[in-house]
């Protein structure tokens, strides 16, 4: 199951929880906190405090500062797909 490290109010997390939204892709949506240097969970995970930051088993798509769109290509890449095999049958 994907892990989310988000924020609320964070624009740079809204399209990535859309995205897996639209998709219906099922995650655990974990908030941090607005204080970086407190984001110990996503850190030790991660390396960095940035959000939003994804982790499904398997990979860790860190978050980097205001940019997302490489965990938008990662979760179009494998989960279109999935979208179109389900609307197939």
């Amino acid at each position: 199951m994907f892990k989310l490290y988000q924020r609320e109010k964070c624009p740079y997390c809204k399209p990535v929880r859309e995205l897996l939204t639209d998709l219906g892709v099922s995650y655990i949506n974990i908030n941090v906190t607005k204080e970086r240097s407190e984001r110990t969970e996503l850190i030790e995970l991660t390396g960095v405090p940035f959000v939003p930051a994804l982790h499904d088993g398997d990979h860790i798509l860190s978050g980097r500062l205001e940019d997302n769109e490489h965990i938008l290509a990662y979760i179009q890449q494998h989960f279109s797909k999935v979208e179109q095999d389900v609307s197939a049958k």
